[in-house]
């Protein structure tokens, strides 16, 4: 893209809740949090780990579906109060909805409390993005992706690139997956869910820790201050190496930070740090980081992973992990990876165990998800002569 987008509003609940500041401040002390959830459903006698949201359902006394709508417009409202956008900034927004789960949570709550013999269907992929707009009275139109654990990152991938080209003014995009039981025992029956710790980039990783949670942020043309967070580029590819995974030498992976790294305009001596994806699993770490060392060499950035502080939070996690990165430099710092001990010299790759001060830089944030999707995001905060709107 050739103009720069940027972040006018955003807003979260995960693991760690939904005050910023909170949020920022247990990163920083490397606080996590971390549930057990029992595999009853299926008889076994043991228990997983997973990152739930602080408010359950049974918390409140609402149905699936409320508690679904709930938890996702109060992010929506939260966003857009931070963007202080006027009614009709409102009324014109686009929506862009990234999901894995996308309504999976509702048709099992209903199914399960209804006891229907035939599950239901619902209206579509794009339902949930529609059902956004007629709630909040957005305009305009709707799009939904659902590429695995790369959903939300297309979103803010596609709609950056829409606004920077002229397309649209600003947009929401939103990267939201609740718990499914459908995900979490698939995983399960994947062997993919790790025991405590989670560690990716460790030589000891054993996989992922699931998370559930929802991100939403207001792009725009118009920089809100002179240090606002910038989209300044990113690219996309599909690694069509197997069904389910990406060629463990990383080329495809190499090629998409590259492709983005050349779309910002940014060389890789100018990243100031690196947003891994960090997942935690052999396969994935391990393709991750022979593409970070083909893109950096001998210049290898500090690197840092979030899902250990929230879960791996599949297709929500392109919007949530870009809030929480944006908001740790905006209190000064890039969080450290928990979890990461012992250096795999497979991987070559030592994350930061400490916080990294810093409050102002450019960043390459990166998604690789399940069946061969690829993201990366060149974002920044450095200030650059705008007149604010």
């Amino acid at each position: 893209m050739n103009n720069r987008v940027y972040i006018r509003g955003k807003a979260v609940q995960c693991a760690l809740g939904s005050d910023l500041d909170e949020i920022t401040t247990a990163m920083h002390a490397g606080r996590t949090s971390v549930s057990e959830i029992p595999l009853s459903l299926i008889g076994l006698d043991y228990s997983r780990p997973y990152c739930r949201l602080p408010v359950q359902r049974s918390d409140t006394g609402q149905s699936g579906e409320a508690y679904f709508n709930a938890i996702l417009d109060a992010t929506i409202a939260r966003a857009i109060a931070d963007a202080a956008l006027d009614p009709e900034e409102v009324r014109r927004l686009p929506i862009f909805f990234g999901s894995t789960s996308i309504d999976i949570p509702i048709y099992e709550d209903d199914y399960r409390t209804r006891q229907h013999v035939l599950s239901q269907t619902s209206s579509g992929y794009g339902n949930i993005a529609h059902e956004i707009g007629r709630r909040f009275d957005m305009r305009g139109p709707c799009y939904t992706f659902t590429t695995a654990c790369t959903s939300s990152a297309n979103g803010v991938l596609f709609a950056a690139g829409m606004i920077a080209r002229g397309m649209l003014e600003r947009a929401l995009v939103v990267g939201y997956d609740l718990y499914s039981n459908l995900g979490f025992y698939g995983f399960e029956a994947l062997k993919l869910i790790a025991p405590l710790p989670y560690r990716p980039f460790d030589r000891r990783r054993q996989g992922i820790i699931m998370g559930e949670g929802c991100g939403a942020v207001i792009l725009d043309k118009h920089a809100p201050a002179p240090d606002a967070f910038a989209c300044l580029g990113g690219a996309n590819g599909c690694d069509t190496y197997s069904v389910t995974t990406h060629d463990p030498e990383g080329g495809l992976i190499a090629r998409v930070m590259g492709d983005a790294l050349a779309h910002a305009g940014v060389s890789p001596r100018q990243i100031d740090a690196v947003k891994a994806h960090a997942t935690g699993s052999y396969h994935n770490d391990l393709t991750e980081c022979n593409g970070l060392r083909q893109v950096f060499q001998a210049d290898m950035p500090p690197v840092t992973g979030l899902k250990p502080f929230v879960g791996h939070t599949v297709g929500a996690c392109g919007v949530i992990e870009l809030v929480l990165l944006t908001e740790a430099v905006r209190a000064g710092f890039v969080p450290p990876m928990p979890g990461f001990e012992e250096l795999d010299p497979e991987l070559g790759v030592a994350p930061l165990t400490q916080p990294l001060a810093i409050n102002a830089g450019t960043f390459l944030l990166n998604y690789f998800g399940f069946g061969g999707n690829c993201v990366s995001l060149v974002i920044t905060n450095r200030r650059q002569q705008v007149s604010a709107r």
